[in-house]
């Protein structure tokens, strides 16, 4: 099963804090990484806009994640299936475990 982009909102994400997720990079490499965290940002979304803007915080060992910094990635979960593509970015690891990696997707 796939995820519409235009369908994705934080309710798809509020119970699923510290589950594992696949990240399917630009090269095709998976990337196991864990959701950190999901705030939904709503003086950031656009007038109109159907969904509440929010954010996505995942991270990993950063030895497992090697070179990946980012990029367009598709977003895997055993209770949706997939999601993207999407852009994630590597972001510094504030908040999540010494020794990680961070990626953040930005919904807007």
């Amino acid at each position: 099963m796939t995820v519409a982009l235009d369908t994705v909102s934080a309710a798809l994400f509020a119970d699923l804090l510290g589950d594992g997720f696949a990240l399917r990079g630009p090269g095709g490499q998976d990337l196991a990484v864990t959701l950190a965290s999901c705030r939904e940002s709503p003086h950031s979304t656009m007038a109109g806009s159907p969904r509440t803007a929010f954010s996505l915080v995942f991270h990993c060992p950063a030895a497992a994640a090697g070179p990946f910094r980012g990029g367009h990635c598709v977003l895997t979960h055993p209770a949706f299936g997939e999601i993207g593509p999407l852009y994630v970015e590597r972001i510094l690891p504030t908040g999540v475990p010494p020794g990680s990696a961070a990626y953040q997707a930005v919904f807007n």
